[in-house]
């Protein structure tokens, strides 16, 4: 049964579509200005969104932040009574304030939530018609969720966002402008290769406490591919081959990109690019 019950979920998984591949509406990466913030500083968040079919349609945004206490439950950042709630937002860009730290705590955590509705309004969804309860919900639209932890503590090495410097395809660098590249037809396309460049300080070191001895780590930096069509030779790349292989629909097309840079400890970046195929 068990044997059977496997065979069947990898069946079911392979009908679905590639993480990379961008087909409705939803939030790539959530980024803070300061991944790892002293008490006292301010905090700056935005989101990387995309909505392939929305055409530029309105997307409504509640943020939320909160002091995660020793339960570490998500949903008391959408509870008053619960007494984590450090700051709310409803713009594309939000803000809060770190925290003091608790007594006897070298760090904290904040969670940052993000809700999104595209096309649609926040509605509280309520108990058998009573109070309302839990996160609110996207109605007339298309809603995703997304979470994101900010590190509080004081120490004279904290953790930056890694950095972009070029993304290209086939040599030649994204720009604000899309790349041109010829289409190709049903069962002739062949493989483009889109790589990466990051800052040579991307990858930082850092000091962990293992079984109660501090231990020097580094970082494990990766770039997660997405694209509204074609596919990718895989969904992320470490950073020791930013490099990926990917191959265009057939015909031609706009095709958007995103590349979107983790450090593993909270720091992100991102790049967009739109590639235009055309016919000769």
């Amino acid at each position: 049964m068990g044997l059977a019950l496997l065979l069947v979920a990898g069946a079911c998984s392979e009908d679905l579509p590639p993480q990379s591949l961008v087909d409705k509406f939803r939030v790539l990466g959530v980024r803070a200005d300061l991944p790892e913030a002293a008490p006292g500083e301010t905090v700056r968040v935005d989101a990387l969104l995309a909505d392939p079919l929305g055409e530029g349609r309105a997307v409504s945004y509640l943020w939320a932040a909160c002091l995660l206490g020793p339960a570490a439950n998500p949903d008391d950042c959408m509870d008053p009574e619960a007494g984590g709630i450090l700051g709310l937002g409803f713009t594309p860009e939000f803000s809060f304030v770190a925290p003091a730290l608790p007594e006897g705590d070298p760090s904290a955590q904040v969670l940052v939530i993000l809700l999104a509705c595209a096309g649609g309004t926040f509605v509280l969804p309520t108990v058998d018609g009573g109070d309302p309860s839990g996160f609110p919900e996207c109605e007339g639209g298309d809603g995703a969720t997304v979470y994101k932890r900010v590190t509080v503590r004081e120490t004279d090495t904290p953790n930056h966002n890694p950095m972009f410097l070029d993304v290209a395809v086939d040599g030649t660098p994204f720009g604000l402008e899309p790349v041109e590249l010829p289409a190709c037809a049903e069962g002739e396309c062949g493989e483009r290769t889109v790589t990466a460049a990051v800052a040579p300080d991307a990858v930082e070191t850092f000091i962990e406490i293992a079984f109660g001895e501090p231990v020097e780590r580094e970082e494990g930096v990766y770039v997660s591919w997405f694209a509204t069509a074609g596919s990718f030779e895989r969904i992320r790349s470490g950073v020791d081959n930013l490099e990926v292989g990917w191959t265009p629909p057939a015909g031609p097309a706009t095709v958007d990109l995103w590349f979107v840079l983790h450090d593993g400890r909270g720091g992100t970046d991102w790049r967009g690019a739109r590639l235009v195929l055309v016919e000769d």
